[in-house]
């Protein structure tokens, strides 16, 4: 499901068969920005209206059944790797947020790559230059490693 804007919008809880991808996700969320790092991320999300609150707290329940090892690796300096139309994003600030963002589309059953060429068309036919949004919106994320457990 997409919401007005095109962006990938998770908001019924996650279905039994796509479990696996919710585990994957908050390992992901646990081993790069921590405990209170994950908690903080998705109330962002949430912010974002990338996820429900139902979303945040089915993703809550999977991180306090993480082990130590899969919660404390703080890989959030690390710059992320990302493929597809995320790709741009990889290595600055936003990039942890964008492969959250990855795992939100493929929980959403949603095709990300097809959602961000219809934006980009969209914005094109109204005469928007996306390159001059893109750098305002990648700076406003509030997460950080810092003060994690």
């Amino acid at each position: 499901m997409t919401d007005a804007s095109g962006r990938p919008y998770l908001e019924d809880r996650v279905e039994f068969s796509r479990s696996e991808t919710l585990v994957r996700w908050a390992k992901y969320l646990g081993t790069t920005f921590g405990t209170s790092g994950a908690l903080c991320a998705l109330r962002y999300y949430e912010r974002l209206s990338w996820i429900s609150t139902d979303v945040r707290h089915d993703v809550e329940r999977q991180l306090r059944g993480l082990s130590l090892d899969e919660i404390h690796s703080k890989k959030y300096d690390e710059p992320g790797l990302l493929s597809g139309p995320l790709e741009p994003l990889s290595g600055t600030p936003f990039g942890a947020h964008a492969k959250s963002l990855e795992f939100i589309a493929e929980l959403a059953d949603d095709d990300l790559e097809a959602d961000t060429l219809r934006t980009q068309l969209a914005k094109h036919r109204a005469g928007v230059n996306p390159s001059e949004h893109a750098g305002a919106e990648a700076n406003e994320s509030p997460v950080t490693a810092e003060g994690d457990d």
